[in-house]
C-alpha cells in the first residue's frame, strides 16, 4: 500500500492506494485555522487503526514544495519518522513531476505551474530549456508572467492576470498521483528534502 501526503495545498490531504485502487482520500485539517502539527498524528493513528497500515503500508510519497514552510517541515518530519521506523520505500513529488505528468515535452517551456499553499504562500514555477525549475514567489495582486507562457496549471485558485487569454487548468495532486502511480520512482535510503523558497532561491 502507498501513502501519499500532499502538504503543498492549503488543506493537507492523505491518499492511500492499494492494488491500483484508492482506499482512502481525506483532508487532514478542515480549514486553515487548524494546525497540521496538531492533527497529523491523531489522524494517522485513526487511519492506521481502521485500515491496519502497520501490516499493509510499504511505500510513501510526499509533495516536497514549494509551499508553506511550516506545512512542509511538519509533513517531512512526520513521514521521515514513519519511513525510518518502518523501512518504507519513498518517492518525493516535486514540481518537476507535475510538469512531466501533466505535459508533453513540446509544452514544457510554454506552461507555468501556479501553487497556492498555506499561510497565503503562492509560487509561480516555470521550466527552462535545460529542464531546471525556476521558482518565483507571487506577492503582488497581478503577477506578470513570462511572455512565452500560454497555459497555467493551478492547484487551488487561478492566478490573477492582466493577460485574459492565458488558459488556466486546475489539477489535484492526489488525482495526479493516482493516474501516474506506475510511473513513480521509489528508493529506500533517500532523505526527505523539502524545497523552501526565499527570495526566489531554494533553501536547504
Amino acid at each position: 500500500m502507498l501513502l501519499f501526503l500532499d502538504v503543498i495545498s492549503p488543506l493537507p490531504e492523505i491518499l492511500l492506494i492499494e492494488e491500483n485502487k484508492i482506499i482512502c482520500r481525506r483532508k487532514i485539517i478542515k480549514n486553515e485555522s487548524e494546525k497540521l502539527s496538531d492533527k497529523i498524528i491523531e489522524f494517522f493513528v485513526e487511519i492506521d487503526n481502521s485500515l491496519n497500515l502497520t501490516d499493509k503500508l510499504s511505500k510513501i510519497a510526499i509533495t516536497i514544495g514549494p509551499g508553506s514552510y511550516t506545512s512542509l517541515r511538519v509533513g517531512a518530519a512526520f513521514l521521515s519518522g514513519l519511513k525510518i521506523s518502518r523501512e518504507l520505500l519513498f518517492c518525493p513529488i516535486s514540481i518537476m513531476e507535475v510538469f512531466e505528468f501533466q505535459l508533453n515535452n513540446n509544452d514544457l517551456n510554454k506552461t507555468g505551474i501556479y501553487i497556492n499553499s498555506a499561510n497565503d504562500q503562492n509560487f509561480f514555477c516555470t521550466i527552462d530549456r535545460y529542464k531546471n525549475i525556476i521558482y518565483n514567489k507571487v506577492e503582488e495582486k497581478n503577477y506578470n508572467i513570462p511572455k512565452n507562457i500560454n497555459k497555467i496549471y493551478y492547484n487551488e485558485k487561478k492566478l490573477s492576470l492582466n493577460e485574459p487569454d492565458i488558459l488556466q487548468h486546475k489539477f489535484f495532486f492526489s488525482d495526479m498521483i493516482f493516474k501516474n502511480y506506475q510511473k513513480l520512482k521509489f528508493s529506500k535510503n533517500e532523505i526527505i528534502r523539502p524545497i523552501y523558497i526565499s527570495n526566489n532561491k531554494i533553501l536547504n
